[in-house]
């Protein structure tokens, strides 16, 4: 735990912003993925039956919040890059500062493990993102099917 928080803390401010985006972007992911799921098994279960409001309201709920988790995949490496940035900025300064190596160890190590932390959270976002637009594309299918399939309409009582 100890060894974990070191080099958490070794990354700089960077890794704050990242390790928050991290959390941001995995409850993201969790809640839409359990909310297709269920959305998938309602319609399912209801026989592909709802009315015309409801079918409306699941479609657009699928979509909800994929354009947040696009976003926090794709700034997370930006972030990483910014930790680069100022790790390598903080190499040069000791390079100028006379060139202590402990120094310019400390720069570099900053530089890379943000970038790496950045990268480790958007790789596996992205195959993420794809599992819940695959979820929302067979959701899509089956508000597609539900709407052409062809309503029950109640029997008429014909009083003769």
């Amino acid at each position: 735990m100890n060894a974990a928080l070191e080099w958490f803390a070794s990354g700089g401010y960077t890794m704050i912003a990242l390790g928050l985006l991290s959390v941001v972007l995995g409850y993201l992911i969790l809640e839409r993925l359990l909310a297709t799921r269920t959305e998938i098994r309602r319609l399912e279960s209801a026989g592909l039956r709802p009315g015309a409001a409801a079918l409306d309201a699941i479609a657009l709920k699928g979509l909800r919040r994929i354009g947040l988790i696009r976003a926090c995949i794709v700034v997370a490496p930006l972030l990483g890059l910014l930790g680069t940035v100022t790790g390598m900025i903080e190499t040069f300064g000791s390079i100028l500062r006379g060139g202590y190596i402990t120094e310019m160890g400390e720069g570099i190590r900053k530089a890379l493990l943000t970038t790496q932390y950045g990268l480790a959270i958007a790789a596996p976002g992205l195959l993420a993102e794809r599992i819940l637009l695959r979820h929302q594309e067979r959701l899509a299918r089956l508000v597609q099917a539900a709407r052409s399939a062809p309503r029950e309409d109640p029997p008429c009582n014909e009083a003769s």
